[in-house]
C-alpha cells in the first residue's frame, strides 16, 4: 500500500474537560448584516442545550430500497484473499438502494450490491479512485436509485445513472488546487444537488447534468443539509466562517449564524417530529483536546500541534439560530441522519495521539451526552486490547498484524438512517447497522470453527486492498498454494484457492516461495520489509531487512535461514530450491546471489560471472528437470550504470558450472517503432523459460520496464536460440510478469500496470495463444490498470489467477 502508518506509541490517558461557551446568531441576518464579534461566555461545565424548535411542518417518507443484488452474477471473475490490510476511505451507505461503495489508495472503486456482504471492483475502464486518498470523496445517491456521483480525488467528477457500473464525465468547473468535498442530493427532488468544494458550492438543477458555481460561496465548504419543509425546501450550507441559508435552492442566500470566535470545521443537521437540530465541530484544539498534553514528551511538538488542529468542541443548535458549545470534543467526522435530530455522531481526529482517533462517540439526545461506541485498541486499559469481540468482528489483519489504524479516513452515515454508519482507515472498514452498538468488518468472511484468533481461514468478499506479488503452487499438491503479500506478509490456501490465511514469514512482505517437492508442509519464502517492488522509488536497490526463511508446518511458524549478522539481513525478492543437492538459492534487491549448499545452514554470496555494483534479482526460476538456475538482473535504479549488464544469467548446475553466463547476445533493434534516441533494457524485471516436456530450453521470454524515460522502448522480448538473439515481440510500458503455459508453451500471459488513458503505451492483462505472433487483451477483468502476475490453476485447466497491485487477486476463466 502507499500509505503504512506503524508507530511506537507510549503512556497514559487522563480525560478532562475544559470550558464551554455559546452564541446565538439570528435567523433572517442578511449576509450584509453579519453579527458583530462575539465575546467567548464564562464556562459552563454542564451546557444547557438550546430549546428545540419545529420550526414548521415537514415531509417525511418512507423510500423503496432498489436491489441490485442481481448484478452480483454478471462477474466472471472470483476476488480471493483475506480481504483488509490496506488504506481505504470515500466509504459510502446508499439510503435508496441496497448499495455501498468504498476506494483503496491503490486505485480502484468497489461496489457492494448487498448492503456490504460482497464487493466487487467497479472496472477500472469506468472509474478508479484515486491514490490521493486525503482528498477522497464519498460517492453521492439521487433519489433516482440509478443516479450516483463520484469524484475521484475530487477532482474528476463522474455520473452514473445504472447504479454505478458505467460512469461518464460531467462538467463542474474547478479552480486551480479546488477539489470536490461531497455531493448532497434532496431525498425529494431528485433535480437539485449540491457539490460542496474546497473552494465553495456548486448546484445543479436538472439531476446533475450541468452544474453552476454559486457566487456568493467561496470558501472551503464544511457541510450542507436541506430541510425538507411542507412550505418549501430550505437548504442550510456551512462555511468555516457562517452557516447560511436559501429558500430558493440557492438562488439567494442569507446569513443563519455567525460566530468569530471560532471556525467551523465540520455541519451536519436533522429533522424529525421533534424538530430541527444543528451539529457543528469548532477549532478550539487546545481546549477541547488538553488531556493530549501530557503526551508531549512521548509524541513531540510536532504531532501535538497537528492533535490539537484536528481537534474542536461539539456545538448543538436549533432552527432559532441558539448555538450552545458542549463538553464533547471531536476530531474529523460529525454525522447525523436528515430524518433524525436526536442521534449524533462524532469520531476522533486521525492524527490525534495514542489512536484516539477510532474512537466513536454516539449521542442520541441531541447532545446532552455522548457515549463511546468504538475505540479500535483500547489504550485506557493495561494491558491495551482491542473492542470487545462481542461488539467488534475481529479479521485476519487485525489478529495478525495488528490494529493499527489511527482514524478515520472516511466516516458515513445513511443519510436516513442514523442505524447505519461507516468508517474507513489505512487497514480496515467498521461498519454498524445498530446505531453502533456492533461493528462488522465487512471486508471479511471467517471461514474456518471456533472463535476469530491468528491461524484461522478466512473468505474473500471481493474487498481485496494489498498487493499480490506472486502465486504458486506446490508441484505435487494442487490444492496447496502460497501468495506473495505486501504488509500482510503473505497467504496459503489448502483448498485451491477458496480460502486462505495468513503465514508471514516474519516482515511487511512475502515476495517469493520454493518447496520441498516430497514434503509439502516443507515451504521456504523470500522476505523483506520494503513493500511494493518495483514501483516508483520502490525500484531501487536497497538493503531494507529481510531474509530467507522456511517453515515446517505450512507457513504457521518459521524459521530464518539467512544470518542477521554482517550485512545479511537484508531484503530478498526471489528463492529456489534444489532438493537434489540440497541447495539453497535467494535473490536480494542489492547484492546478487546468495546460496547454501547445506540446506540453509550456512550461506556465501554467489556472483561470479555477475557484474559489480548493485545487484537487483528481480526473479529466479529453477529448471525442474535438473536444477539449472535462471535468474534476472535489472537496472540499478536510480544510478541506471548497468544497462549493458542487465538481462538474464544462467548457472548450468547440471554440468557443475561455477560461473553464471550472461543470455544477452544481440538484442535487435525495434526500427520504426521506437526513437533512436533511446537505448535498450535498461530495467528487465521478468522472465519466462520453456520448460514444457521435450523443450531445448532454447526459447526465452523476458520483460522490460520503462523506469528510464525510454519512451515506448521498454516490452516483450523474445529469443528462440537461447539468449544470442533477441527481438521484441509487444511493446509494453510496465511489465512485472510473464508467463507462459507449461502445457502449451504457445500461450503467454502478461501482466503489469497499465495507464488506462492511454498516454504511456501498452500494458494491463494481455495474452497470446499463437507464440507471441498476436496478442489480446482480457477486458473482462474489472482490474484493468493494476496488474502484477499470473498463475495457471492446476486444478481446472480452463482457470486462471491473476495477482493484483493492490486488489490481491481474482480467480476465472483462461482468455483464449
Amino acid at each position: 500500500m502507499n500509505h503504512i502508518f506503524l508507530r511506537i506509541l507510549f503512556g497514559f490517558l487522563i480525560l478532562f474537560t475544559l470550558n464551554s461557551c455559546q452564541e446565538q446568531g439570528t435567523e433572517g441576518d442578511t449576509i450584509s448584516k453579519v453579527p458583530d464579534n462575539p465575546k467567548v461566555p464564562a464556562p459552563n461545565p454542564t451546557p444547557k442545550l438550546p430549546p428545540i424548535d419545529t420550526g414548521g411542518e415537514f415531509k417525511d417518507k418512507v423510500f423503496p430500497i432498489k436491489s441490485f443484488e442481481s448484478d452480483l452474477a454478471l462477474s466472471l471473475y472470483r476476488p480471493a484473499g483475506v480481504g483488509g490490510g490496506g488504506a481505504m476511505s470515500g466509504v459510502s451507505i446508499s439510503p435508496f438502494s441496497t448499495l455501498w461503495f468504498v476506494g483503496t489508495d491503490m486505485g480502484t472503486l468497489f461496489r457492494s450490491v448487498d448492503f456490504g456482504k460482497n464487493w466487487r471492483a467497479v472496472n477500472h475502464l469506468e472509474a478508479v479512485f484515486s491514490p490521493d486518498i486525503d482528498h477522497a470523496v464519498s460517492v453521492g445517491f439521487s433519489p433516482n436509485p440509478d443516479i450516483l456521483f463520484h469524484a475521484p480525488g475530487g477532482l474528476v467528477p463522474l455520473r452514473s445513472e445504472d447504479g454505478g457500473k458505467t460512469w461518464d464525465r460531467i462538467q463542474i468547473n474547478l479552480k486551480d488546487n479546488e477539489y470536490i468535498r461531497y455531493w448532497r442530493t434532496d431525498s425529494f427532488d431528485e433535480n437539485l444537488v449540491l457539490c460542496g468544494t474546497t473552494h465553495g458550492l456548486f448546484i445543479s438543477k436538472d439531476k446533475g447534468v450541468t452544474w453552476s458555481r454559486d457566487p456568493i460561496m467561496n470558501t472551503s465548504a464544511q457541510g450542507s443539509f436541506i430541510d425538507y419543509k411542507v412550505g418549501g425546501h430550505v437548504i442550510y450550507h456551512a462555511t468555516s466562517d457562517r452557516i447560511y441559508y436559501s429558500k430558493n435552492q440557492g438562488d439567494s442566500w442569507n446569513v443563519f449564524y455567525n460566530n468569530e470566535a471560532i471556525k467551523i470545521r465540520g455541519f451536519t443537521a436533522g429533522r424529525d417530529s421533534d424538530g430541527l437540530a444543528f451539529a457543528l465541530l469548532d477549532d478550539q484544539g487546545e481546549q477541547a483536546c488538553a488531556w493530549a498534553e501530557q503526551h508531549r514528551s512521548d509524541w513531540g511538538d510536532d504531532w501535538m500541534e497537528s492533535n490539537y488542529r484536528d481537534c474542536g468542541y461539539v456545538w448543538i443548535g436549533n432552527a432559532s439560530a441558539e448555538f450552545v458549545q458542549t463538553n464533547q470534543y471531536g476530531g474529523d467526522h460529525i454525522r447525523m441522519a436528515e430524518n433524525n435530530s436526536k442521534t449524533i455522531y462524532v469520531t476522533g481526529g486521525r492524527y490525534w495521539v495514542r489512536q484516539y482517533g477510532t474512537k466513536v462517540w454516539k449521542s442520541t439526545n441531541r447532545g446532552q451526552t455522548f457515549d463511546l461506541k468504538l475505540y479500535q485498541m483500547n489504550w485506557d486499559v493495561t494491558p491495551y486490547e482491542a473492542w470487545d469481540p462481542a461488539k467488534l468482528e475481529y479479521s485476519a489483519p487485525a489478529l495478525e498484524q495488528g490494529w493499527w489504524d489511527d482514524g478515520y479516513e472516511s466516516f458515513t452515515i445513511n443519510q436516513r438512517n442514523a442505524e447505519e454508519v461507516g468508517g474507513s482507515g489505512y487497514f480496515f472498514l467498521h461498519t454498524s447497522t445498530d446505531g453502533g452498538e456492533t461493528w462488522k468488518a465487512p471486508f471479511t468472511k471467517f471461514a474456518d470453527s471456533g472463535e476469530r484468533v491468528k491461524g484461522k481461514k478466512w473468505e474473500s468478499v471481493g474487498l481485496e486492498v494489498t498487493t499480490a506479488y506472486r502465486m504458486k503452487f506446490h508441484p505435487k499438491n494442487p490444492k496447496l498454494a502460497y501468495v506473495g503479500m505486501a504488509d500482510i506478509g503473505g497467504l496459503v490456501t489448502e483448498d485451491g484457492g477458496e480460502t486462505f490465511r495468513i503465514a508471514q514469514a516474519f516482515y511487511n512482505s512475502n515476495f517469493d516461495y520454493a518447496f520441498d517437492p516430497d514434503d509439502d508442509n516443507i515451504v521456504y519464502a523470500a522476505s523483506g520489509n520494503h513493500h511494493d517492488f518495483p514501483e516508483g522509488w520502490h525500484a531501487e536497490a536497497i538493503k531494507s531487512n529481510g531474509g530467507i526463511y522456511k517453515s515446517n508446518d505450512r507457513g504457521r511458524t518459521w524459521n530464518r535461514l539467512t544470518p542477521t549478522s554482517n550485512g545479511w539481513n537484508r531484503q530478498f525478492l526471489a528463492v529456489a530450491y534444489d532438493k537434489s543437492r540440497n541447495t539453497l538459492y535467494g535473490g536480494t534487491q542489492s547484492n546478487g546471489v546468495a546460496r547454501s549448499t547445506d540446506g540453509g545452514a550456512t550461506w556465501a554470496m554467489f556472483n561470479n560471472g555477475l557484474p559489480s555494483g548493485d545487484l537487483i534479482v528481480a526473479q529466479m526460476e529453477m529448471d525442474p528437470l535438473n536444477g539449472n538456475i535462471y535468474i534476472i538482473i535489472t537496472g540499478d535504479y536510480p544510478r541506471f550504470t548497468n544497462r549493458l549488464k542487465t538481462g538474464i544469467y544462467f548457472l548450468d548446475v547440471a554440468n557443475g558450472s561455477t560461473t553464471w553466463e550472461h543470455l544477452r547476445g544481440t538484442v535487435h533493434f525495434p526500427e520504426g517503432e521506437v526513437d533512436p534516441i533511446y537505448d535498450l533494457w535498461w530495467y528487465p524485471i521478468a522472465f519466462a523459460v520453456d520448460f514444457s516436456e521435450g523443450s531445448d530450453r532454447s526459447t526465452i521470454w523476458m520483460a522490460d520496464y520503462e523506469n528510464n524515460l525510454n519512451w515506448l522502448a521498454t516490452g516483450i522480448w523474445k529469443s528462440t536460440d537461447k539468449g544470442q538473439n533477441w527481438e521484441r515481440k509487444l511493446q509494453y510500458t510496465h511489465p512485472t510478469s510473464i508467463v507462459l503455459d507449461q502445457s502449451n508453451p504457445d500461450k503467454i500471459y502478461l501482466n503489469g500496470r497499465w495507464q488506462i488513458e492511454g498516454t504511456w503505451g501498452d500494458g494491463g492483462l494481455i495474452y497470446s495463444t499463437d507464440g507471441g505472433e498476436t496478442w489480446k487483451k482480457n477486458d473482462k477483468v474489472p482490474l484493468q490498470s493494476n496488474g502484477y502476475n499470473t498463475t495457471l490453476d492446476p486444478n481446472d485447466p480452463n482457470k486462471i489467477f491473476y495477482t493484483f497491485f493492490g486488489n490481491a487477486l481474482m480467480h476465472g476463466p483462461k482468455p483464449e
